[in-house]
């Protein structure tokens, strides 16, 4: 079941890769939640902008502990952040970063209910915490409670003012997890779906999507009981507000699609790597109050190749 709140928390925190761990701790039984860092590094080939050739990349830290926790409840402190650089700058834009400070607290009601609230504070922006309409703010609150043996209910309300589509509005919800057998396990909810499914011996296939503009999917290959070869695409944005900007609805999207290879595997017990590499494709800025497929302020950014490096930490 903590494999399937991670995915869940990947579903709702999609434009803040920087947060994930620290809600996924807080959808963990507090007995069992630990000290978690993370690194992202993204670093993509000099590609064609409209006045010149640039680089990308970007890079992402995050940082959770249980700083009190118990057999019945937890307090957890999650620290992140992320820079997305673009060197020589362009559309005067060199650097765009997002920084969160949060707080979660989870409590167990019995054996197989629980429910936990996560909020966040931060800033994404180009000049991040330099104005008031730059920081971002949330807050999740969950509840999980059991179905029968092989699948689980969980209930939320979320707020934030940062996500690509439906900005700024308390949105209830739901997840229904089955997981009938460990070759096949599901998250089905509103406006999203996940499936992990292994269909032979060695091959799965692992799918997400956040209706309408968020999909990832791929197929995996185990060489080992631990370690999986993989190949997929992924179509996700992310989301800043640009200081001093005219209309303070409007935000900065970075949008583009990937085709990827990779190898994730655990080098310790206590350490996990993931290696991929890929082409971007579609590349573009654009600003809007939401995410719109076909924008007609954007700006188109050259294909490029890009190699990819995840490490986490779990202490």
């Amino acid at each position: 079941m903590k494999h399937a709140f991670g995915i869940l928390v990947y579903l709702l925190l999609f434009t803040s890769q920087g947060y994930s761990q620290g809600m996924m701790e807080g959808l963990t039984p507090p007995a069992q939640q630990r000290t978690v860092l993370s690194y992202t590094g993204l670093f993509f080939d000099k590609a064609e902008f409209p006045q010149e050739r640039a680089s990308t990349s970007y890079q992402s830290v995050d940082f959770s502990t249980p700083i009190y926790k118990s057999d019945l409840q937890s307090v957890s402190l999650n620290l992140s952040g992320s820079q997305y650089l673009v060197d020589p700058a362009q559309n005067e834009i060199s650097g765009l970063y997002d920084i969160k400070f949060g707080l979660g607290y989870t409590r167990v009601i019995d054996d197989k209910r629980l429910w936990s609230v996560n909020a966040r504070y931060g800033s994404a922006s180009d000049r991040p915490f330099e104005s008031a309409d730059v920081t971002t703010l949330g807050v999740t609150a969950f509840y999980s409670y059991p179905d029968d043996e092989s699948s689980r209910w969980l209930l939320l309300v979320d707020y934030s003012n940062n996500r690509p589509i439906l900005n700024n509005i308390p949105l209830p919800g739901f997840a229904y997890f089955y997981n009938p057998s460990k070759e096949f396990r599901s998250v089905l909810g509103i406006p999203f779906a996940t499936f992990n499914w292994q269909f032979a011996e060695k091959y799965g296939w692992d799918f997400f999507t956040l209706v309408p503009w968020i999909i990832k999917t791929s197929v995996y290959y185990k060489v080992t009981d631990f370690a999986k070869l993989y190949a997929g695409v992924d179509f996700s944005q992310i989301t800043y507000y640009l200081y001093d900007r005219q209309n303070k609805d409007d935000r900065l999207f970075y949008d583009d699609k990937k085709i990827f290879v990779g190898i994730k595997s655990p080098i310790s017990k206590q350490i996990f790597a993931d290696l991929e590499a890929g082409h971007s494709f579609d590349r573009r800025f654009f600003i809007d109050e939401n995410y719109v497929p076909d924008p007609d302020n954007a700006v188109s950014i050259g294909n490029a190749f890009y190699f990819k490096l995840s490490l986490r930490f779990i202490l």
